[in-house]
């Protein structure tokens, strides 16, 4: 039975719970307001992204968004897939198990070419760091240099190698051309003369084991090229087009941060995201050699991940030179720029 005691307690206790409420929601500034109604209304969506190889600081970017809340900030609850010698990244994408993911740009050419409906909608590196390694010791300066030598190349660098050693006057056969491994041992051993790969990758894996090498960077022969090429199938961007203009203005932020705070970057790889065995030393060392490469070209007036429909145009054509594409591709088919040129004008 409730006496009037009671209710007089209770119409108290209402009373008192009620004031303190108003004065906590008064206290509030209208700036925390707003970003307390914006978290509450904002959706967190998920997104899977297929690396193109394992997870280390070439991505660093992509996880100080997840380190720092800026995916969510912007709606997204991403998912990096690590890639591999063993992974098809681009049929990953292109069967829906992804729906976006990064590539080299020779390797998404020769999808399209095959039919296969992807379109590029960013680039990470504006320029490539893939370069002709050599020993100091024993450098090689020039194409060629390559002639009578035995370069170690992976699959998708071959069609590249095999322009440059035409365009330097050379026979193809002059040059022996080898299946490479991701570590670049075989150099140092003597199995090779020379290692196609990147300047910021199995270079810095070199350097840090004492050795001192030569680059002979492609873009400096004039070879176009881009990498941490961002790539998605067709029709799902079609749909999601609010979607990917949040994950790209987060991608943009968070590059930016990764670039900024890189002994930060290196340590979390590291410690939380990478792959096990990742060395910190060479982590940031690779990260600061990347920079360079990633404000490079448009990222100089446009903003990081802003893609040169000029230099695509230009790939392609490399590609239609050594019979690699055979029909009328042309950049448009390629790229559709308006994603991250969306991105772009919203963060300005």
């Amino acid at each position: 039975m409730t006496t009037r005691n009671d209710r007089r307690l209770n119409r108290r206790t209402f009373l008192t719970a009620s004031g303190s409420a108003v004065l906590a929601t008064a206290a509030l500034s209208a700036s925390d307001w707003g970003r307390f109604s914006g978290a509450l209304a904002m959706e967190v969506k998920p997104l899977s992204f297929q690396l193109s190889w394992v997870k280390s600081i070439q991505y660093g970017g992509y996880f100080a968004g997840i380190d720092r809340g800026i995916f969510k900030k912007y709606g997204i609850d991403p998912t990096f897939v690590s890639g591999g010698p063993n992974v098809d990244p681009v049929a990953n994408v292109a069967s829906g198990q992804s729906v976006l993911g990064d590539r080299p740009i020779g390797p998404l050419i020769i999808a399209r070419e095959k039919g296969i409906p992807i379109k590029v909608i960013g680039t990470v590196f504006q320029t490539s760091p893939y370069s002709i390694i050599s020993l100091a010791a024993k450098p090689i300066r020039s194409i060629k240099e390559l002639r009578g030598k035995t370069i170690a190349c992976a699959t998708s660098g071959r069609p590249m190698m095999l322009y440059l050693i035409k365009e330097a006057g050379l026979e193809p056969n002059s040059v022996n051309i080898v299946p490479s491994s991701p570590d670049p041992s075989a150099l140092v051993s003597g199995q090779v003369d020379a290692y196609a790969g990147y300047s910021t990758n199995q270079g810095v894996m070199l350097q840090s084991r004492g050795v001192e090498i030569f680059n002979l960077l492609v873009h400096d022969l004039g070879l176009p090229e881009t990498t941490g090429t961002i790539y998605g199938r067709e029709d799902f961007l079609a749909k999601n087009r609010e979607l990917v203009v949040q994950f790209l203005r987060a991608a943009i932020e968070s590059w930016r941060w990764a670039l900024d705070h890189p002994e930060e970057t290196a340590k979390f790889m590291v410690d939380k995201y990478g792959n096990p065995g990742l060395n910190y030393a060479q982590q940031l060392t690779e990260i600061k050699v990347s920079k360079p490469f990633m404000e490079a070209g448009p990222a100089t007036q446009k903003g990081l991940l802003a893609l040169d429909l000029a230099l695509y145009a230009k790939i392609i054509d490399l590609y239609r030179n050594v019979d690699i594409v055979k029909t009328g591709m042309k950049v448009q088919d390629l790229c559709d720029s308006s994603y991250v040129e969306a991105a772009l004008a919203a963060k300005s």
